[in-house]
């Protein structure tokens, strides 16, 4: 329901006049804003913030604030009445604020498995909820979507309580800690991993102006909105089907969202143009679930603070995407083509490189989903989830078992998962005390033993 009402906001399904001109960009841009502020709420006023978050009648208020400002956009469509968008503005911030934390919450609480299944299973489930919907009169699609924040509601506070809400912190804040520094050590977010973020959403700004909020009519809209719900289903069953390969298809979104605007800058002013926009969105849908999955992981696993690790993504999210679709509209920018498109987009598909760049050259990125996959040692395949399952090791102790047979030592382990090095040391007895063998290369010993012929073979 959540992911449906976003998708109804992005494409303008609460106006229905034909000429609402900026407005349905500006709702969006407001409801973004609003969101950030929410989102920095958990730095300003913790305790409120968590209250509301774990309260079921403030959360229904909240809900029924999203129905309330559906409604006034599509009022505000109507009647062009720029105080009533506003309003809209603020009671669906509010409402994307805080119940995309409280489902945060349960994306990230087992990792990237809880991801998988609940995120991108969500998008997935959008699509369904979405396509009947559009088919309706215009009057009865947005008032369908307009009671979707409710529904939403409704639905986290029904869920079983064991898969919501965050952990405590584990320790406080320190203090007089710079910003960059709490971010990384404390929250466990890495400088290139949140560069990549702020650069790429910035990015979805400009790109969202020019396919969904454009003044003039592309050809083929529909057919983007389509191709965006096959990659959604799809993502969701081969990341179902394959985790362990997650990785590709992360890579292929990322390629997908640089391609795009590659092609972008030859085909403005002409009727193709819907296919840049086709394959830019196509990327981005595989880059949200890719983006949930990291910053879960980090709050599953690395960070102090999980509701503020997601916090910092929310709020990367929101201003960047204001900062993009602001510039696109400063710039004049149209799929109709300016003098200057060409380079604009250009422009916008090398901060796309730099940002793949900064992402995929990260450690930090891509050892998150280690665990998960198959390492080689001496010639072989080592299955580590297996393993783990099988020595019924935690998430923490499978994180430290990768970096064990990729040979780090304890000092670089500790400083990776920001955690001290006798909190590393204690989980290292742990794992060896699980596989039964007193070092390290016993433990690579019993590794290899476990993948060989004769022991698959038992």
């Amino acid at each position: 329901m959540y992911w449906a009402w976003f998708d109804a906001l992005f494409m303008g399904a609460f106006f229905i006049a034909g000429n609402a001109g900026h407005l349905p960009e500006m709702a969006a841009v407001l409801t973004f804003f609003v969101g950030a502020l929410v989102y920095a709420s958990v730095f300003l006023a913790e305790e409120k913030a968590r209250k509301v978050l774990e309260g079921k009648t403030a959360l229904g208020v909240i809900g029924a604030l999203g129905v309330a400002g559906s409604i006034l956009f599509i009022v505000s469509g109507v009647t062009f009445s720029w105080p009533l968008l506003l309003a809209g503005g603020t009671f669906s911030g509010l409402f994307m604020g805080f119940l995309g934390l409280c489902w945060g919450g349960v994306y990230c609480k087992q990792g990237t498995k809880s991801t998988i299944q609940y995120l991108a299973g969500g998008f997935a489930m959008a699509i369904v909820l979405d396509v009947p919907l559009l088919f309706m009169i215009p009057i009865a699609s947005s008032l369908s979507f307009a009671i979707m924040p409710i529904a939403s509601s409704v639905l986290f506070v029904l869920a079983d309580s064991s898969l919501k809400g965050y952990a405590s912190p584990v320790s406080a804040k320190p203090e007089g800690e710079k910003p960059a520094t709490f971010i990384s050590r404390y929250l466990g977010v890495s400088a290139s991993i949140l560069a990549a973020l702020c650069l790429i959403m910035a990015g979805f700004g400009y790109l969202q102006h020019l396919v969904s909020f454009s003044l003039a009519e592309i050809n083929g809209g529909v057919i983007i909105q389509a191709i965006r719900g096959v990659v959604a289903v799809g993502s969701f069953a081969f990341l179902s089907a394959m985790p362990a390969r997650s990785s590709v298809l992360y890579r292929v979104g990322l390629l997908a969202i640089i391609a795009g605007f590659a092609v972008m800058a030859f085909l403005f002013g002409t009727d193709l143009f819907w296919i840049a926009g086709a394959i830019i969105i196509s990327g981005y849908t595989v880059f949200d679930i890719l983006k949930w999955a990291v910053f879960s992981s980090i709050a599953n696993g690395q960070s102090k603070d999980s509701l503020k690790t997601i916090a910092v993504m929310r709020i990367a999210d929101a201003v960047f995407y204001i900062v993009g679709a602001l510039v696109a509209i400063l710039l004049g920018a149209s799929p109709e083509g300016t003098a200057f498109s060409a380079q604009e987009s250009t422009v916008v598909g090398y901060l796309m490189v730099i940002a793949v760049v900064l992402l995929l050259s990260s450690e930090d990125i891509w050892g998150l989903f280690m665990w998960r996959k198959a390492v080689s040692a001496g010639g072989q395949h080592i299955d580590l989830a297996s393993c783990s399952e099988k020595w019924g090791l935690t998430q923490r102790e499978s994180d430290i078992l990768v970096y064990l047979v990729a040979g780090r030592t304890k000092p670089w382990i500790a400083e990776n998962l920001v955690i001290s090095e006798n909190t590393v040391g204690t989980h290292v007895r742990h794992i060896y005390q699980k596989a039964g063998v007193h070092g390290r290369q016993e433990l690579l010993d019993c590794l290899l033993n476990s993948q060989s012929p004769e022991s698959r073979e038992e």
